[in-house]
C-alpha cells in the first residue's frame, strides 16, 4: 500500500504545519486532493497572462514575443514567461525588452536527468490536473520563490508542461501565487525519490497536490 500526501489548507501559510496522510493506492488523474488555497489575480495580471498564452503555440512549442507584446502583455511578464519556456525546451521567437527577473538556469540541467511523469492530464469535472516531473517541479518552486517573477513565470512553467485550457492555467497561477512554494516543496519531498508531483487545480480556484 502506498501512502499519499494530502496537503492541508494551513500548509499554504505555515510550512511547519503537519501533513495529513491517507492510505490508498497510487494517485490517479481523476482523484482530487484536498484544496490548499485560492486567489484571484488582478484584472491587469489576468490580461497580461492571457496575452502571453495567446502567443504560445503548444503544438510547435513556440512562443512569439511580438505577438505577446501586441496583445498587451507587460514587458517584464514577457521576459519572465519566455525564460521559463526556454528552460523547458521551447523556442522563443524575438527578443524581450526586459531581462528575466528569475535566474533559474541552474535548475534544469539536461532533460535526460528529469524524473517522473510530465504533461497536462486533463479536466475531470472537479478541475484540471498537471503531472510535473522533477525539473518542472523545481522550476515551479523557483518561480514561486522569486516573488518578482510572479504570475508570468508560474504561467510559463505550466504552459511548458502541457496543453491546457487558458482558464485552467489562469486559475492555477492565481492559486499558486497565493499558496506559495511551501505546499509544492512538501509534495516534492513526499515523492518517494522521483521529486515530481501531481498538481490539481479545482474549478473553485483552489489547488491541491501530491507526490508522484
Amino acid at each position: 500500500m502506498r501512502i499519499r500526501p494530502i496537503i492541508d489548507a494551513t500548509v499554504a501559510a505555515i510550512l511547519s504545519t503537519a501533513l495529513v496522510f491517507s492510505g490508498g493506492a497510487a494517485a490517479t488523474a481523476a482523484e482530487p486532493s484536498a484544496p490548499v488555497s485560492q486567489s484571484t489575480m488582478s484584472p491587469a495580471q489576468t490580461a497580461s497572462l492571457e496575452a502571453l498564452l495567446s502567443a504560445s503555440d503548444s503544438s510547435t512549442r513556440t512562443f512569439t514575443v511580438a505577438h505577446a507584446t501586441t496583445a498587451g502583455a507587460a514587458p517584464q511578464d514577457v521576459a519572465d514567461f519566455s525564460a521559463m519556456l526556454k528552460l523547458s525546451g521551447w523556442t522563443v521567437v524575438g527578443e524581450t525588452v526586459a531581462a528575466p527577473s528569475i535566474a533559474a538556469a541552474e535548475v534544469v540541467t539536461t532533460f535526460a536527468s528529469c524524473t517522473g511523469n510530465r504533461g497536462y492530464t486533463g479536466f475531470y469535472g472537479w478541475g484540471w490536473q498537471w503531472a510535473l516531473n522533477s525539473c518542472d517541479t523545481d522550476l515551479l518552486i523557483q518561480a514561486l520563490l522569486a516573488g518578482g517573477g510572479g504570475t508570468a513565470a508560474v504561467g510559463g512553467v505550466l504552459t511548458a508542461v502541457g496543453i491546457a485550457p487558458a482558464g485552467g492555467i489562469t486559475a492555477a497561477v492565481g492559486a499558486l501565487i497565493a499558496a506559495g512554494a511551501g505546499p509544492i516543496q512538501v509534495c516534492k519531498t513526499a515523492s518517494y525519490g522521483a521529486h515530481a508531483i501531481y498538481l490539481n487545480v479545482f474549478v473553485t480556484g483552489s489547488i491541491g497536490c501530491w507526490g508522484q
